[in-house]
């Protein structure tokens, strides 16, 4: 192995991950010893001695296999399958050595496995790999080469999670792992890990691409950081940490999981932090722009906020003033989800301004998204007026996305929430006449009518209606609803198309409901 020292490096972390969840849901431990790998609902066999390339796979498919995730379900259980995981990583070492274009050395996926392995071999096994000494020579090389190539190789020039993933892999790794001549770049990973940590979590605890799924991944490495991360960082984690999980815990809808804004998908990370919801009452993400109110099983998450840093929008939505919302337990208005990363019709619909619960003017989108993770013009929405209650609030926000059109418009968007009532009222202003179309999209498996322009619908036990001022607009279509990547279902959208003249028009929609 040319370049790396032949000495095995050494094992120096003396503490333990004991209470540390999988970072994703387990696979069948069987089916990985048959080879067979599951990730975003798609089940490939690439054998017992597997397919590294995966040719044909998406590369989010191909980055999962490499991540090393999956090796949790072998060795976090019970009765740990010590020699199906040994063959695996030895495998894939000897098997998948660095090469230009080889998607297992990318920086990303390099550090999801150099943390799998640090925590496992190096911490939950810890005595076994090393009385494993053939194996753990191997290992060792090939951690040192993995920890040498990603220092020479952080993402820079992607920023966010990816370039806090490759900083903590990179801290935990020399935490817990030694060598006889230490890396000079260790006290300056610290460093920027304890920059990009005060930068990337808000102040309200919330991570700042503003996607539920991505806190949850960023609040499992912040925990990973507690407990076997540089020592001078570790106060600094720990209370990172519980800001993020209240911020998590007022988010959640009442079936315990988190709502589906901007780049977001269910069932991706662990998400056993705290099941329990917040309690009932108004709440405020101010810093990230996330607001609603909570009254038993009715539930209400609005963003208003901006749609994630302006330097690293890549997994933003054009989703300005959308919404999600629970009645008795069971969600009732979703956003789309994600069905897919790779660049085509339907990345670009799921970010798209019509798949989001607002108002689409002139066929445009909010914020210019494009490609697979880009965004051109983008706006930040401005706050007018937030008025928490005792048990209700009120909410205006205004921006400015659409200003670039021939019509200027500007969208002004206002919500009220009391137990029982919701109310959306919006205010258009345009300096030409223009068509607009604003969109409320149903989860799957709610029923609705139209009578006399009142939309009825049902929930389960909730029964409610929905009341507007200019109901000869309205009508029902379909949409598609991806509850995570590549599940697809069909579900109903309400859709109110206006043909808005100059100077503007204001319209409102009311929910009301009742348990029957």
């Amino acid at each position: 192995m040319p370049g790396v020292d032949e000495t095995p490096g050494q094992i120096v972390f003396r503490g333990d991950i004991g209470g540390l969840p999988e970072p994703v849901p387990p696979q069948a431990a069987d089916a990985l010893r048959e080879g067979d790998f599951t990730f975003i609902a798609e089940t490939r066999r690439l054998g017992s001695s597997p397919d590294w390339v995966a040719a044909g796979a998406s590369r989010l498919w191909r980055y999962n296999l490499h991540y090393f995730d999956w090796l949790w379900s072998l060795l976090a259980e019970t009765e740990p399958d010590w020699a199906t995981a040994r063959h695996l990583t030895l495998d894939w070492i000897d098997r998948h050595p660095p090469a230009r274009k080889a998607c297992g050395w990318e920086p990303y996926p390099t550090s999801l496995r150099l943390l799998n392995w640090s925590l496992l071999f190096g911490v939950l096994h810890r005595d076994r790999t090393l009385a494993d000494a053939d194996f753990w020579k191997v290992l060792s090389q090939s951690l040192r080469r993995q920890i040498q190539w990603l220092e020479r190789n952080l993402e820079t020039h992607i920023q966010a999670n990816h370039l806090l993933e490759n900083l903590a892999a990179l801290a935990c790794a020399h935490t817990i792992f030694s060598w006889d001549d230490p890396p000079k770049s260790q006290k300056r990973i610290d460093r920027l890990l304890e920059r990009e940590l005060n930068e990337q979590i808000l102040g309200d605890g919330m991570h700042y691409e503003r996607s539920p799924m991505y806190h949850l991944r960023m609040l499992w490495l912040v925990e990973v950081l507690r407990v076997a991360g540089p020592i001078k960082l570790r106060p600094l984690v720990a209370s990172l940490g519980e800001k993020m999980k209240k911020a998590v815990a007022v988010m959640r809808h009442p079936d315990g999981g988190i709502p589906l804004l901007n780049d977001a998908a269910l069932g991706i990370y662990h998400d056993g932090w705290s099941q329990q919801v917040a309690d009932d009452g108004p709440w405020a993400l101010a810093e990230a722009g996330y607001y609603g109110g909570r009254a038993g099983g009715d539930f209400v998450v609005i963003d208003a906020g901006p749609i994630g840093p302006d330097h690293q929008p890549g997994h933003a939505h054009a989703d300005l003033f959308t919404f999600e919302l629970s009645l008795g337990g069971l969600r009732v208005v979703t956003d789309t989800g994600v069905e897919t990363y790779e660049v085509g019709a339907k990345r670009f619909h799921d970010r798209s301004t019509a798949a989001h619960n607002t108002v689409e003017v002139g066929g445009g989108d909010s914020v210019e998204v494009w490609g697979g993770f880009r965004v051109g013009r983008r706006v930040a929405p401005k706050v007018m007026a937030w008025k928490p209650g005792e048990m209700g609030f009120t909410l205006e926000a205004e921006h400015h996305g659409y200003r670039h059109l021939p019509s200027k418009a500007i969208h002004r968007r206002g919500f009220s929430w009391q137990p029982g009532v919701f109310e959306i009222s919006d205010q258009l202003g345009v300096q030409r006449d223009v068509e607009a179309v604003a969109r409320i999209h149903f989860a799957p498996g709610v029923t609705l009518e139209m009578d006399d322009g009142t939309v009825r619908g049902r929930a389960g036990e909730v029964a409610f209606r929905i009341e507007t001022d200019v109901p000869g607009r309205l009508c029902l279509e379909e949409s598609v609803y991806h509850s995570s990547f590549n599940q697809s279902e069909m579900r109903t959208v309400l859709c109110l198309r206006l043909s808005v003249r100059a100077p503007g028009q204001s319209w409102r929609m009311v929910f009301r409901w009742d348990k029957v």
